[in-house]
């Protein structure tokens, strides 16, 4: 390996240089770092950040956003839940008593229905990508106020709170769940045409469409797997907590977008990797649990969590700069003298 390779191998995997740096960190701040409880909680309090961030990235891979993930999550897991409990309460369902695992179909169905939608005024009416969303974040918030009427679903059942609270062993469910998503998301952009074409479309629209690949199907089911994701979160979060409130899930696009970032997800379409997008995620979730054992304030972490996103994309920008150095246009290379010139003929 040259030593420009070297060093563009380092700047693709820096996240996980960082990562080190940071567990070593507070492993010397804090005896209680390595403790196994400590560590199970920043796997389990990184799975439900990990799923959306998953979703977030096959969107931003193409170009667009998705920040009506959350707002997704809390109204997907809302109305799951009112299918299934009682009115009135402390449960403040709506009576319908359906079994859950059609309230879990529903979360399904509910994500799918909202990625839909984004996709659908997105592509086919050519709305921008940044406004559709921002807009279906405030209206699915809105429209959780009105049905829990500020009240906290509670008493939800064992199989609703399955994804979420169950273990395997010393192994929460929902770190295995967030494992598989990861890895089958990293199979998917690097091995299979499907991400292959994702990447395509982030690169060039235009000559994705000239490769015979389209670029509006493509993001569509970009924003549905985003969308169906956002609702296995909503779940996730649901069985953990085990209550459901109406500001569920709230504020959280700011660190899926923060941790996709920081693992090197382009925001500008056709770049990052799943592998560098989980290091982002278990990146946040290590220094939000290092600064809670440090009992540092909640307000430092909001200055920690913007300033590493400050650094990830001077990091990014500077990475591009190397790597378009190296390239020297093809209009700048000087021409050969032909054997005629030699010669002088």
């Amino acid at each position: 390996m040259n030593n420009r390779k070297r060093i563009v191998w380092i700047l693709n995997n820096l996240i996980w240089f960082l990562l080190l740096l940071v567990v070593l960190l507070f492993a010397l701040l804090s005896d209680r770092f390595f403790m196994p409880m400590n560590l199970t909680n920043i796997l389990l309090h990184s799975t439900v950040l990990g799923i959306l961030v998953v979703g977030q990235s096959f969107v931003l891979i193409t170009g667009n956003f998705d920040l009506s993930s959350e707002s997704t999550l809390g109204l997907s897991a809302l109305l799951g839940a009112w299918l299934i409990l009682p009115k009135g309460a402390p449960t403040f369902g709506g009576g319908l008593l359906l079994s859950p695992y059609i309230g879990i179909v529903a979360i399904l169905l509910i994500g799918l229905a909202i990625g839909w939608f984004n996709g659908f005024l997105i592509t086919r009416l050519k709305m921008n990508n940044f406004i559709v969303t921002l807009a279906m974040l405030l209206m699915v918030r809105g429209v959780m106020m009105p049905i829990t009427a500020g009240n906290t679903m509670a008493r939800l059942p064992d199989e609703f709170k399955f994804l979420g609270a169950a273990s395997f062993g010393p192994i929460p469910v929902a770190v295995i769940a967030m494992v598989i998503a990861f890895a089958v998301g990293y199979i998917i952009l690097q091995f299979r045409p499907f991400g292959r074409s994702l990447y395509a479309v982030g690169g060039s629209p235009d000559a994705a469409l000239a490769a015979g690949i389209d670029p509006d199907r493509r993001i569509r089911q970009a924003y549905l797997i985003s969308g169906v994701l956002a609702a296995v979160a909503g779940l996730m979060l649901a069985g953990r907590s085990g209550v459901i409130v109406q500001n569920m899930g709230k504020g959280d696009i700011f660190e899926v977008m923060a941790a996709c970032v920081i693992g090197g997800i382009s925001l500008n379409g056709g770049r990052g990797s799943m592998f560098g997008a989980f290091g982002g995620v278990l990146l946040l979730s290590t220094i939000n649990s290092g600064l809670s054992l440090l009992r540092i304030s909640t307000f430092w972490i909001e200055i920690a969590s913007g300033l590493i996103i400050l650094i990830a994309m001077l990091i990014d920008s500077q990475k591009i700069r190397y790597i378009s150095s190296q390239v020297v246009p093809l209009t700048k290379l000087e021409k050969k003298p032909s054997a005629e010139a030699v010669s002088g003929d």
